[in-house]
């Protein structure tokens, strides 16, 4: 749905043949995940992201996925069984990649960088990734279906992070990781930059 759209709750649940009930309690739900707006005695929104919102969205994950990181090196948290849970998902993400299946690379994409959340321990910092998560998921999905050489930057970009954790070498994780995300958030700024043209 375009940013700024008016969304009718009669008209959606008339769509989905169901009472209004679940589509207020999805609202509510994506509102909570930022991707809409409810505006007193007006109504809800798709919401309308600027750059700025990208640049913050993204300062913001990898700040969250640097300690993530951090506190998974220095703990000892990452063996070879996650190394090669991560290893999987990057091959899966390759088949994604091969299939044009921008869905599931995306699903795939969050996963990877979910599971380092998951495995600090930290339900905190886990909590506030997922916060971020929907909005992220939306960009990429933009990104992989605007951008033709993004897709494949999954794969160098996940290969370069796994590279970083199978040495245990966090200094250089935390640089890949924010040029990564300084690159992506530049991504999706051209990707906003040519929706409102």
């Amino acid at each position: 749905l375009p940013p700024g759209e008016h969304l009718k709750e009669n008209t959606i649940a008339a769509q989905l043949s169901v009472s209004r009930s679940p589509v207020r309690e999805a609202f509510r739900q994506l509102e909570q995940e930022g991707l809409i707006v409810s505006i007193p005695n007006q109504g809800s929104y798709v919401r309308t992201f600027g750059e700025h919102d990208v640049r913050e969205i993204f300062t913001l994950r990898a700040v969250l996925e640097a300690l993530a990181c951090e506190v998974v090196l220095r703990n000892g948290r990452l063996g070879p069984d996650d190394l090669e849970h991560l290893e999987k998902l990057v091959d899966e993400q390759r088949v994604a990649i091969s299939a044009e299946d921008f869905d599931l690379l995306t699903k795939l994409d969050m996963e990877f960088h979910e599971y380092l959340c998951i495995r600090s321990g930290f339900d905190r910092l886990l909590t506030m990734w997922q916060g971020l998560r929907a909005q992220i998921q939306l960009f990429f999905y933009q990104r992989f279906q605007t951008m033709e050489e993004v897709p494949a930057t999954v794969d160098t970009d996940h290969s370069a992070i796994l590279g970083a954790l199978r040495e245990r070498d966090l200094a250089r994780f935390s640089q890949i990781n924010r040029s990564i995300n300084e690159r992506v958030a530049e991504e999706c700024i051209q990707v906003l930059r040519m929706s409102s043209t």
